[in-house]
């Protein structure tokens, strides 16, 4: 088992209290600590204090990738850790994005993405969380355009057959047309903050005054995720999160397309050919009875696991996998017969598919990283 020193990411929709508290660091930090990384990404790999001295979690994989990821792994994910592990912790709404599927991103035009990987992810909610999580269904959002009486965007609605047609004709109108579409949108909702959806969109919008982001925000569905509850983020849905803190894991690749509530390039036609806009994303409750809950998942690259505290050991999921062990809340110990682990708040460790049986037990609840469904 290795103990591991993840990257925090400064971006300035970062937190500059949420993190710090959670690891008992001094805060205010002098820069935004928006994600904490805790894997082998190319961009930014966690050290490693390595028998041999500081390394880098890339590296110690590549100097024996079997013995780090098992043969299963490392035939189906070409010698890569295939799952990241981050908190993050925005204060300010993130762009609105949708990620490849593997397929999507094998079949783009060259130079489209930075690799060939997919990205779905997972939320676990530490605090309340705050997200647009996928597209309302096309009945809910003509509702909502006739309730707010948005003459461009009911025109719009009309006009359209179906979801992925109106998020065409969002993106794709002229400069002209999109800034007033967003001022009718904006002053709409800023007219009806006693409804929670319109509120959200009203207070992100003044993040990123003129974004067409906000007409796109009205198509989407709002949630506050509660502390413990899981989301599933598909490739393809359309998400973008707005505050709290939560525990994410995702497929190790940074492939992104983004709808709004950004000054970056948006590349709408592969938006258009990538984005999911038939399902529903909702949050999972976790049986509370059990201390082991293990996320369900439908893709291959991640599992998320929590164990609730106790003092009682309990075997850390994911034998003959990789898996990488976060501890929040309070200490907790790995025991892997031969020697022992001590974890402390927001501190983590890489355990090998080589290691074998695992066991933890503590204060403090750890959440698990592991492969999904390979052998």
């Amino acid at each position: 088992m290795y103990r591991l020193d993840p990257v925090i990411r400064n971006y300035a929709w970062g937190s500059h209290t949420a993190l710090a508290e959670l690891a008992g660091r001094p805060g205010p930090t002098a820069d935004p600590e928006a994600e904490l990384w805790m894997g082998a990404h190319e961009e930014a790999p966690c050290g490693v204090r390595g028998e041999d001295g500081p390394t880098t979690l890339d590296r110690l994989i590549a100097s024996d990738p079997v013995g780090m990821l098992g043969e299963t792994t490392v035939g189906q994910f070409q010698r890569r850790l295939p799952f990241l592990l981050k908190l993050l912790a925005p204060v300010q709404a993130l762009s609105i994005q949708a990620h490849p599927s593997r397929e999507d991103a094998l079949t783009a035009p060259s130079g489209t993405y930075v690799d060939n990987w997919p990205k779905p992810e997972g939320w676990l909610a530490i605090t309340p969380f705050e997200a647009f999580v996928g597209t309302l269904a096309f009945d809910e959002i003509a509702s909502i355009a006739t309730e707010l009486e948005c003459r461009r965007f009911e025109k719009l609605v009309q006009d359209a057959p179906d979801v992925r047609h109106l998020l065409r004709s969002v993106l794709k109108a002229d400069r002209a047309d999109q800034r007033e579409l967003t001022d009718e949108v904006v002053a709409a909702c800023s007219a009806r903050t006693d409804v929670p959806h319109f509120e959200a969109v009203d207070r992100v919008a003044a993040q990123f005054p003129g974004d067409v982001g906000a007409a796109v925000l009205l198509m989407m569905r709002h949630q506050i995720v509660p502390p413990g509850h899981y989301v599933f983020v598909p490739a393809g849905v359309l998400h973008a999160g707005v505050s709290g803190v939560t525990v994410e894991i995702l497929a190790n690749s940074d492939n992104v397309v983004r709808a709004g509530l950004t000054p970056k390039t948006i590349n709408i036609d592969e938006l258009l050919r990538i984005v999911d806009t038939e399902r529903a994303v909702l949050p999972e409750v976790p049986d509370t009875d059990r201390r082991l809950h293990s996320f369900p998942v439908d893709v291959p690259y991640f599992q998320l696991h929590q164990v609730l505290p106790g003092d009682e050991p309990i075997e850390v999921p994911g034998r003959h996998k990789p898996r990488i062990v976060l501890g929040l809340g309070g200490p907790i110990t790995l025991d892997d017969g031969d020697r022992q682990v001590h974890l402390g708040p927001a501190q983590s460790c890489f355990v090998p598919a080589s290691t074998g049986r695992v066991t933890l037990h503590g204060r403090g609840t750890a959440y698990i990283a592991t492969t999904g469904l390979v052998g």
